[in-house]
């Protein structure tokens, strides 16, 4: 561990399994503790499966093992309230929050006249509308610790579309936000 992060906290979306479990191992082997939470549930629309309780278990032992502290929690990034009460609860157990990495995120097939409405707005719930959400949430805490840092995932389709998943490009172009967001570090 090189502790670039030691002493910090850290609330990652999406971090049951894949990209968001190896942001949580990272940030923890670099000191960080972790509050942690995923939808360890199957969106309807989703044609792959998604993470469940057991794979959240998996990253809360993973961080464990790096002898730091996880607040694990199942939440919804669509569902502000729970996400924050889940951030609430986290920084009340840890005392703070200074890093959030917003990576949940959902993808589906098909061109874009394939899609139907609910797929669509499934995606934009998700990718777009959860990391606003998890944004939210996370300002005051970041506000009240004098600030910090907030990394916005996105996949490289929300650059450019991907056949045959054009609709990844419209729903995740989120990593170009910050530039129009408030500095937290500023009243």
């Amino acid at each position: 561990m090189t502790g670039r992060v030691a002493g910090k906290v850290a609330f990652v979306t999406g971090a049951a399994r894949g990209q968001g479990r190896s942001h949580a191992i990272r940030l923890a082997q670099e000191g960080a503790d972790i509050i942690a939470v995923d939808l360890c549930s199957q969106v309807a629309t989703v044609p792959y499966a998604m993470s469940t309780p057991e794979d959240l278990a998996e990253t809360v032992k993973e961080v464990e093992a790096l002898d730091r502290r996880i607040v694990a929690s199942q939440a919804d990034v669509r569902d502000f309230g729970a996400l924050k009460a889940a951030l609430d609860d986290g920084v009340a157990q840890l005392g703070k929050l200074d890093i959030v990495a917003a990576n949940a995120g959902i993808f589906s097939f098909g061109t874009l006249e394939e899609l139907d409405d609910t797929t669509w707005q499934d995606m934009i719930d998700v990718n777009l509308t959860g990391v606003w959400h998890t944004a939210k949430a996370a300002i005051p805490h970041l506000r009240a610790a004098g600030g910090g840092s907030i990394i916005l995932t996105s996949s490289t389709a929300g650059l450019m579309g991907i056949t045959p998943r054009p609709s990844t490009a419209s729903s995740g172009s989120c990593g170009r936000w910050p530039s129009s967001w408030p500095r937290t570090s500023s009243g």
